[in-house]
C-alpha cells in the first residue's frame, strides 16, 4: 500500500486487513482511483467508535470499521464480506434491506429504525437479532448519492431484557392479584403508584392513579392516623424500611379490622423514590393475642396465689423442720437415754427374751434417728442458702475418706481419685454428696472383696449430646464414681433416686432410703444431671455431669 493513503492509516484490525487487501482484484481497482468521498468517509469510519458500515457504489460493495466487527460474530461473513457486493454479502436478508437501501440511494432520504428484527448469518448459523440503524446518503464530488453509511447497534440484548421485564412484571401482576396479602408500591408521598387486587377491593378504590395519599386519610381508623404519618415520615427522613400496625376499613362491612404493614424504600439513581411494601390482615391474631393477654394476667394471678400457698407450705416445712429437729428428736433422746440406763443397770437382770426386746427398742431408736437426720437433710437442700464457693475436688474427696476412715479400714477398702478440678459449688452440700455416693460404695461391698472405688473426672463441651438439657456453650465437669460391690439390675436405675426406695431389706444393709435422693437434689441445685447403671453382682457407675462454673 502506498504510504500517500492516509485515510487507511490506524483504523486498527479493519484499517491493516484495508492496507493488505490488493484491490488491484476488485472492480474497485487500487486506492489511487478512489474518489475523495470515499477516501474521506473510510477514514471517518476507521477512526469511529461507533458501529459503521458503508455500502458503496452501483453494487453497494462494503466497508466496516473494527467497532462493527463483533456485530459479525465468529465463524461468519468476517473478513470475506470486505469490499464485496452487497447483494452478494447479504444473500439471506437481502430481501428485507435492500427497499430501504433503494429509498437512500435513489430519493436520497435518511431512515432511522429502532429495534427492528433482522436475522444474521453469524456464529455458525442464522440468529435473530434486533437493530437501532441509521442509514444515511453519502454524496460524491458531483453531488450524486454514491453511498449509503449505516450507524448501527444490536440491541438484541436490550430487547429480550425488556421482553423479559415486561413477562416478569406481568407474572408478578398475575401472582400478586392472586395473593390475599396487601402488595403495593408508593411514591414519596405516599400515592399508590402499583396495588394488587386485594388491596384495592379492601378500600374500595378501583384504580390505582385513585389511590392517592388522601384515600389513607379516609380508611385508616382516626385514631391510628398519627402512627401511619409518624412511621413513614421517619422512614422517609432515615430511608429505612418500616413495621406498622394499624387498623382499615374495610369497603365491604365498614368495619376497622386491624393490618401489619411493611415496607422498604424504593431507590433509583441513589435516590430514594417511594416505598415497596406488603400488608397482612391480622385482626383474628390481634384478638386471639388480646384473649391470651387475658388468660396470661389470670394465670399470672393464680401463678401468684399459688406462690403464697407456696411460701405458707414452705413455712409449714420449716415448721416440720424444726419440730424434727426439737420436738421429735426430744423424746427420742429421752428413749435412747433411758434404753442405754437400762442396759448398764438392769440388763443383767432382764431374761434372755427382754434382752432381745431391749436390744431391738435401741436398734429402732437409731433408725429413728437416722431417717429424722436424713429428712433434715434432704429438706434443708431445698430451704438452705446456697453460697458457691471454688473448690478443688481432691481436697474435698479426702476430707470425705477422712471421715469414711473406719469403715474403709474395717473392710481394707480403697478410694482413689484419678485427677482433679476446681468446681463452683456449695461446699457444704457437694461434700454430703460425695459422703452418701463414697459410704454407699463401701456399705454395698461383696463380703469376701475389699471395696475398691475409683473417682474420674474429665471437661466436657458436647454436654448437650449427652443431656439434651445442658448447654453446649459451657463448660462442663464429668464426675465418674465407680465400685466393684454388690451392684443392682439395670431396671432400678432410676427408681434408686427416689424417696425412700430400697433395694435391700434392712436385714442385709442398714439405711433409710433417702441418701440416694438427697445427692439426686443436690446435684439439680448445682444445675447438673445424674446418672446410674450397674451390673448385679459385679459394679455400680454414678455419672455426674455439673457446669464448672455456676
Amino acid at each position: 500500500m502506498n504510504k500517500e493513503f492516509h485515510f487507511l492509516d490506524d483504523g486498527g484490525e479493519m484499517g491493516k486487513l484495508m492496507r493488505e487487501k490488493d484491490w488491484s482484484l476488485t472492480p474497485l481497482g487500487p486506492p489511487v482511483g478512489w474518489p475523495q468521498s470515499l477516501r474521506t468517509t473510510i477514514n471517518i469510519i476507521l477512526n469511529s467508535p461507533f458501529p459503521m458500515f458503508l455500502f458503496w457504489g452501483d453494487t453497494l460493495k462494503g466497508f466496516y470499521n473494527d467497532a462493527y466487527r463483533p456485530i459479525l460474530g465468529v465463524d461468519g461473513k468476517h473478513p470475506k464480506i470486505l469490499g464485496l457486493n452487497g447483494a452478494e454479502a447479504w444473500s439471506e436478508i437481502w430481501k428485507d434491506i435492500y427497499p430501504m437501501l433503494s429509498v437512500v440511494t435513489k430519493k436520497g432520504e435518511s431512515i432511522w429504525r429502532e429495534n427492528l428484527m433482522i436475522p444474521i448469518y453469524r456464529n455458525g448459523r442464522m440468529e435473530d437479532v434486533y437493530w437501532t440503524f441509521s442509514y444515511s446518503p453519502v454524496k460524491d464530488e458531483s453531488g450524486n448519492v454514491s453511498g449509503v453509511l449505516v450507524i448501527v447497534t444490536d440491541t438484541t440484548e436490550a430487547v429480550l431484557a425488556e421482553r423479559r421485564l415486561r413477562e416478569s412484571e406481568r407474572r408478578f401482576r398475575e401472582l400478586a392479584d392472586l395473593s390475599p396479602v396487601w402488595i403495593w408500591i408508593t411514591d414519596n408521598e405516599i400515592n399508590i403508584e402499583y396495588s394488587n387486587k386485594a388491596l384495592l377491593d379492601y378500600v374500595g378504590v378501583e384504580n390505582e392513579s385513585e389511590f392517592t395519599g388522601q384515600v389513607w386519610v379516609d380508611v385508616v381508623h382516626p385514631d391510628d392516623l398519627d402512627v401511619v404519618y409518624s412511621g413513614f415520615g421517619k422512614a422517609l427522613e432515615d430511608q429505612t424500611g418500616f413495621t406498622l400496625e394499624y387498623r382499615v376499613k374495610n369497603n365491604s362491612t365498614d368495619k376497622y379490622e386491624w393490618f401489619k404493614v411493611l415496607g422498604v424504600p424504593k431507590f433509583e439513581e441513589g435516590k430514594m423514590i417511594g416505598f415497596i411494601g406488603t400488608g397482612m390482615n391480622i385482626d383474628k391474631q390481634k384478638s386471639f393475642a388480646d384473649q391470651l393477654k387475658e388468660e396470661v394476667d389470670n394465670r399470672t394471678r393464680q401463678l401468684a396465689d399459688s406462690n403464697l400457698k407456696l411460701e405458707a407450705m414452705n413455712k409449714e416445712l420449716q415448721s416440720f423442720a424444726y419440730i424434727s429437729s426439737h420436738d421429735l428428736q426430744e423424746p427420742l433422746r429421752k428413749i435412747q437415754m433411758f434404753s442405754e440406763v437400762l442396759m448398764e443397770n438392769e440388763f443383767d437382770k432382764l431374761s434372755t427374751s427382754g434382752k432381745t426386746k431391749f436390744e431391738k427398742i435401741q436398734s429402732a431408736a437409731n433408725r429413728m434417728q437416722s431417717l429424722i437426720n436424713d429428712l433434715l437433710s434432704y429438706s434443708r437442700t431445698d430451704t438452705e442458702k446456697r453460697i458457691f464457693e471454688t473448690v478443688d475436688l481432691e481436697n474435698l474427696v479426702e476430707d470425705v475418706k477422712n471421715d469414711l476412715g473406719e469403715e474403709l479400714h474395717k473392710k481394707s477398702g480403697t478410694i482413689t481419685i484419678v485427677n482433679s478440678v476446681e468446681i463452683e459449688m456449695v461446699k457444704f452440700q457437694f461434700r454430703q454428696l460425695m459422703y452418701n455416693l463414697l459410704s454407699n460404695s463401701i456399705k454395698y461391698s461383696k463380703s469376701d472383696v475389699p471395696p475398691v472405688v475409683t473417682i474420674e473426672i474429665e471437661i466436657i463441651t458436647n454436654a448437650n449430646t449427652i443431656d439434651e438439657n445442658l448447654l453446649n456453650d459451657k463448660e462442663y465437669v464429668q464426675i465418674t464414681i465407680t465400685d466393684n460391690g454388690i451392684g443392682f439390675d439395670e431396671q432400678f436405675s432410676e427408681k434408686i433416686f427416689e424417696v425412700f426406695q430400697r433395694l435391700h431389706s434392712k436385714q442385709e444393709y442398714v439405711g433409710t432410703g433417702i441418701g440416694l435422693a438427697i445427692v439426686k437434689k443436690i446435684v439439680q441445685n448445682h444445675a447438673g444431671v445424674i446418672s446410674a447403671s450397674g451390673e448385679l453382682n459385679k459394679e455400680s457407675v454414678f455419672t455426674i455431669i455439673l457446669p464448672k462454673k455456676q
